[in-house]
């Protein structure tokens, strides 16, 4: 039968933990991968100058997967992290940094969108990965050890 030698397997109590740690490893590890999409957004107008838009906190805390910055003007003149534009109308800017934007002829209106990714339970994978080591270790001692009873009950 093919599940003779599984059953032969979980009769000693080392594999038995050794796989409930792995199985309990994957759980916390797929666990560990949950996230929570958070939005950010700021509008307002711009003058002349050096500005930097957006919250320091924000892009630092999660992981930042897109940005959109939408520049408005009837005729402006704008530089978005050393990249110049000259905005008549409408502009769609998606900045890989948080944008520092400087006016430098004209007024601007803007609209900036931040989305990004939070892992709230990704403390779990540290717990994951040590419980995967100790099962790792515990189902090849059970099986170095089923082994080693196989062989001598062979020898007699």
């Amino acid at each position: 039968m093919v599940l003779e030698p599984l059953r032969l397997a979980f009769k000693y109590a080392l594999i038995k933990v050794g796989f409930l740690l792995l199985v309990l490893a994957l759980v916390l590890s797929l666990a560990s991968m949950y996230g929570i999409e958070k939005n950010y957004h700021e509008s307002g107008h711009l003058g002349p100058g050096l500005h930097v838009i957006g919250d320091d906190h924000f892009e630092r805390a999660y992981y930042t997967y897109k940005r959109v910055l939408l520049l408005n003007s009837t005729n402006a003149s704008v530089s978005v992290n050393n990249v110049t534009y000259s905005v008549t109308g409408l502009v769609n800017v998606t900045p890989s940094l948080r944008p520092s934007v400087e006016v430098l002829s004209g007024n601007v209106s803007y609209d900036y969108t931040v989305r990004a990714t939070d892992y709230p339970l990704a403390y779990l994978s540290l717990l994951a990965f040590l419980f995967f080591i100790v099962g790792l270790v515990l189902a090849v001692q059970g099986y170095i050890r089923m082994i080693g009873d196989i062989r001598s009950s062979r020898k007699r």
